[in-house]
């Protein structure tokens, strides 16, 4: 893949698939700002109909931030619905279109086709799932000129021999996270402070984490979480907390869109997936702030932490495993301090922002 020229300034659009923060919303913000502020790259922002009016306020700051209402699951194999995004991509000059839902893929390379401009087209994969085979979906993974996956797991996961020649070009490429490394030192108090920051689903195994603590009341010990409530599981999570027998050491915080300057102000950082993590942001923000991490090993999280080293895994929806780390990271300051440092010195080695930004940079031609 050729570079293009150094004084050459390119339009990224970002098509983003959900109307909340998450993961992947979090993804893009963090890259889209590093590449606006390397000088070269404008950023658009394709927001779904009834986004949150937070999070497009949050963007806006970086890039133009139109709403594009055929970003749903009801017109992924629309013709019209890729007809005005080609037109978007026509009439904001845009060179590279940038997807990170699979939802998207026909629609974005239908949109590419039909475009009256040469539009580059990179899929990011966040999911552990299969990918669809059949003749309709081979042809839209023709069509995209880079797939990045976010993780081993992810690939070996999605695209199955069969299917390797159908894409172009594969990439794995970690995910990471922007942080200001003069912060990253997390202090330790007499009742440690644990923190969950995600969403607050069934997936995320938050009531799994409730559960948990409630067989931890010898010790001291306060939880904070983070985090927009998922509609769905709102009913579920109010009741979980109303019959919660701890619930006076629980902080509910809602959505913060400055987590990170929040996480130094704690020593544990807790991700109970019950669902395989593709690569989560969520731990590698804890690694690099220097918390202690307790992760569900069900996903590519044993990709970056290994048991006993730089975290604790303990199986999913196993709530006798997550008291237990809960219990002896609480209960021992100097595992906590162990733990928390080493992960702080493998994302800064391994993972950090750096890394991520010239692997992309390649990806985009810069």
């Amino acid at each position: 893949m050729g570079r293009m020229e150094e004084t050459a300034e390119m339009t990224i659009a970002y098509y983003i698939s959900s109307p909340t923060w998450g993961g992947g919303e979090q993804y893009v913000f963090d890259l889209a700002g590093a590449m606006k502020a390397g000088g070269k790259v404008t950023p658009l922002f394709l927001f779904p109909a009834g986004s949150d009016k937070e999070m497009i306020q949050c963007f806006s700051g970086i890039g133009a931030c139109p709403t594009f209402p055929f970003a749903s699951k009801l017109f992924r194999f629309s013709i019209f619905a890729s007809w005005q995004l080609a037109k978007i991509l026509e009439r904001n000059h845009v060179d590279i279109l940038h997807i990170n839902s699979r939802f998207s893929y026909f629609q974005a390379a239908m949109a590419k086709r039909m475009c009256r401009r040469p539009v580059r087209l990179v899929a990011g994969q966040h999911l552990v799932r299969k990918a669809t085979d059949n003749v309709l979906w081979r042809w839209a993974y023709r069509q995209i000129d880079t797939l990045v996956c976010v993780s081993r797991l992810v690939r070996d996961t999605y695209i199955p021999a069969r299917l390797e020649n159908s894409f172009k070009h594969i990439e794995v490429i970690h995910n990471s996270v922007r942080v200001a490394q003069k912060d990253c030192i997390a202090p330790d108090y007499a009742a440690p402070r644990i923190i969950y920051h995600g969403r607050i689903c069934e997936e995320k195994g938050v009531i799994g984490l409730l559960r948990a603590l409630e067989r931890i009341t010898d010790l001291p010990w306060q939880l904070d979480i983070a985090g927009a409530v998922a509609p769905e599981y709102k009913a579920q999570w109010q009741k979980a907390l109303t019959v919660c027998p701890v619930r006076d050491r629980i902080h509910l915080l809602g959505f913060r869109s400055d987590i990170r300057q929040l996480l130094p102000n704690y020593s544990i950082g807790v991700l109970p997936s019950v669902v395989p993590e593709a690569f989560s942001l969520t731990t590698l923000e804890n690694m690099a702030y220097g918390l202690a991490t307790v992760n569900t090993n069900n996903g590519a999280v044993p990709e970056f932490i290994q048991h006993d080293r730089n975290g604790l895994l303990v199986p999913p929806d196993d709530t006798n495993a997550l008291s237990a780390a809960l219990r002896s990271l609480i209960s021992n300051p100097e595992l906590r301090q162990q733990l928390g440092e080493q992960a702080q010195k493998d994302f800064q080695e391994q993972y950090n922002y750096e890394r991520f930004m010239d692997k992309m940079n390649t990806i985009y031609g810069l």
